[in-house]
């Protein structure tokens, strides 16, 4: 699939979005799930390419958005749980619009642009937000603190799970991802001393002029997006890997962002979101764990899990990102690209 990905991204989905051959196909749900982590503030020099890649920018955004409402039926967060719960039907080429993680730019970058257009959107946040300081996203700032000391001591505290030998060698992206990896083998009061004393040892940093960039929202902003009629999900208290996190851990994780956020919302929180959402970040444990939770659905963070279209505790999704051009949106929504992807097995 990747040998054929620059032919399809640049020339083959292009040429279909422009003779409009998009428009006719049906997701092979029935429906669509786009998912984003949030646009790029005004005030964002977009110092970090490889963390930023997950934001979109506001312009395009608005662009992606009336795509949707001009070929798609965009439906209310809670018009997509009747269907989950009461079985109600979906209209004829629906699409749900959804949000990772809870930044702040989410209330005060992306919201706007989703009350200009009219389109409601289903934002997962993480139990952070339940809190007056939540900080930053936590594997965000070991990216940027490990910028200032790529070796330090203090890894050898983590648990040991990559070898050594390849990570002497590997790219700085793919040692962090294994240091998060190794983090999230911690429970969350161990990763959080963990990190405590991982900034005590680089000392203090700014990684950005914007705090709408890198902070998540706090329980009033929280409040905010919900009493501005966006609907909120869980995405756990501290957005581990849950797969390698043990298994009081990982039901801890679940359940208690559940419980926490309804408790911080005074109302039901019904949708789950897996972190990272891929199947090399959470399994059959995970799923049920979801399930057992009082969920009454789950997302993943791609679009084909390889287990069929029925199990509402593996909905698919989307992932769009800033290099998503249009007309690459508009095969991914229907379901062209993972067609492709299932028929040459990628």
């Amino acid at each position: 699939m990747r040998a054929v990905s620059p032919l399809l991204k640049h020339v083959v989905y292009p040429t279909l979005h422009y003779i409009g051959w998009f428009d006719h196909i049906m997701p092979p749900s029935g429906y669509a799930v786009v998912n984003y982590h949030g646009v790029v503030p005004a005030d964002h020099s977009e110092t970090e390419a490889f963390l930023d890649g997950n934001l979109v920018h506001p312009q395009v955004f608005r662009q992606q958005l009336q795509f949707l409402k001009a070929h798609y039926r965009i439906i209310h967060p809670e018009d997509f749980r009747a269907w989950i719960e009461q079985r109600k039907p979906l209209p004829p080429r629906a699409v749900l619009v959804t949000c990772d993680d809870g930044l702040v730019n989410t209330l005060t970058d992306m919201l706007p642009v989703l009350q200009s257009e009219g389109v409601p959107c289903l934002f997962f946040a993480t139990g952070a937000s339940c809190a007056d300081n939540p900080g930053m996203l936590w594997y965000e700032e070991l990216y940027h603190l490990m910028r200032i000391r790529p070796s330090n001591e203090l890894n050898s505290q983590l648990p040991l799970e990559e070898d050594a030998e390849f990570l002497s060698s590997a790219s700085f992206q793919a040692r962090w991802w294994s240091t998060v990896r190794r983090a999230s083998l911690l429970d969350a009061r161990a990763r959080a001393t963990w990190l405590d004393l991982l900034r005590s040892q680089c000392g203090p940093t700014t990684v950005s002029q914007s705090e709408r960039r890198w902070r998540l929202l706090s329980i009033t902003e929280l409040r905010q997006l919900a009493e501005a009629g966006m609907s909120i999900g869980a995405h756990t208290l501290s957005h581990p890997v849950l797969s390698l996190c043990s298994d009081d851990e990982a039901r801890r994780e679940i359940q208690e962002s559940k419980s926490n956020l309804e408790r911080t919302l005074g109302r039901t929180v019904w949708a789950f979101a897996y972190p990272f959402g891929n199947p090399s970040t959470l399994g059959e444990r995970e799923v049920r764990l979801a399930r057992e939770a009082g969920f009454a659905c789950a997302f993943l963070n791609v679009e084909y899990w390889g287990s069929g279209l029925s199990d509402p505790f593996t909905l698919p999704r989307t992932h769009v990102t800033q290099d998503t051009a249009l007309p690459e949106f508009a095969a991914h929504l229907s379901g062209l690209h993972t067609r492709l992807q299932r028929l040459v097995g990628g």
